[in-house]
């Protein structure tokens, strides 16, 4: 939460959840949420057995909650789905086409006329271009928010953007990227992949994303991975980047920069995303500070090899202020993508903070 005020209405938010759900509103109500929402599935797959992987307990789940969830993929699929469900039974399908644009994940609406064997929550996700990554993702934050609602539904339609600040959507996000990587499927899977390489790597993602969660993104893989492994890890992802002070400069139109001394970007820390272990040793690896020149992050951004592993001191990761972040051993494996590199950052067990 970037202020106060946000953070007072993600807080407003939690207690009006809770009380839906007849849970109570005090202590980290967050986290309680999140429990109630991981015990629902945990006794949903005792009652039901288990199943194969991740992306069958999102269909079976969603079944169960009486959502009918359609990919469209194109317009052909939108018109399929017209001549299925034509708008003179359900009206407001007329806006489909208009509320799915490029700026929406999803889309779900509570039918007012259908046939008793038709599913009462019709569930439109977004597929086309650059959404489909999200598809999983957007199909269980569906189902998450018809879980929070409890017994109070709250809504005809609701059109899902795929940025948004409404303190109902983060929590809802955040609780979709648990259940989305359910501890009882996704931890032995992950673990048993784990323990026979050693240590959190990429292909280690690789393979306990096509066992498991097949239908996942890569990214959210990776967090998941991360947040599982007992190791002390980071994800970082690094880019050409400005300093704030030069962004605020070249944003600055009365600056009178010419083009001589215009500040050039440097290859910099996007996000830093630690888990619980890494947290714990006081390691800060910050949002925008510099990657030095003589880390592997910086040989994978620049070099021709698909892939750099190897270990490298903390030390040379210096804050702005010119002192390093830790002392100790890393063991970093970088990959470029695109323009940017993905890092997975081991932190050796004897390091010290600053």
């Amino acid at each position: 939460m970037r202020d106060a005020s946000e953070r007072l209405a993600y807080q407003r938010e939690l207690i009006a959840a809770a009380k839906r759900l007849g849970l109570s509103a005090r202590g980290d109500i967050e986290r309680s949420l999140i429990l109630h929402a991981t015990e629902t599935i945990r006794t949903w797959i005792a009652a039901h057995g288990r199943p194969k992987n991740l992306s069958d307990l999102l269909d079976q789940v969603a079944t169960s909650f009486s959502i009918e969830i359609v990919e469209i993929n194109s317009d052909a699929d939108i018109a399929a789905l017209l001549k299925r469900v034509p708008p003179t039974r359900e009206p407001v399908l007329a806006r489909l086409a208009a509320e799915l644009d490029d700026s929406t994940d999803a889309v779900i609406l509570q039918r007012q006329s259908r046939a008793d064997w038709e599913m009462p929550y019709l569930a439109v996700i977004n597929c086309r271009g650059w959404h489909r990554s999200r598809r999983y993702f957007s199909k269980w934050h569906e189902v998450i928010h018809l879980l929070l609602d409890g017994k109070q539904l709250r809504f005809a339609f609701r059109k899902r953007a795929a940025k948004r600040k409404h303190p109902e959507e983060v929590l809802v996000d955040k609780i979709a990227g648990e259940l989305a990587f359910h501890p009882d499927l996704f931890g032995p899977v992950f673990h048993a992949h784990l323990e026979s390489a050693g240590r959190l790597t990429f292909d280690v993602v690789e393979r306990v994303l096509a066992e498991i969660a097949p239908d996942a993104s890569r990214e959210s893989a990776l967090y998941a991975c991360v947040r599982h492994c007992l190791q002390p890890v980071f994800f970082l992802r690094a880019r050409r980047l400005y300093k704030n002070s030069e962004r605020r400069q070249l944003d600055d139109l009365l600056s009178g920069l010419d083009d001589v001394n215009l500040p050039q970007p440097k290859l910099r820390v996007l996000s830093s995303s630690p888990n619980d272990a890494a947290t714990q040793l006081g390691i800060r690896f910050h949002e925008n500070m510099q990657v030095p020149e003589t880390s592997l992050v910086s040989q994978a951004f620049n070099g021709s090899e698909d892939r750099v592993a190897g270990q490298e001191p903390l030390e040379i990761w210096q804050t702005s202020s010119g002192g390093p972040i830790g002392h100790g051993r890393l063991y970093v494996e970088a990959r470029r993508r695109g323009d940017e590199v993905w890092c997975l950052v081991h932190v050796d067990s004897d390091v010290t903070s600053p």
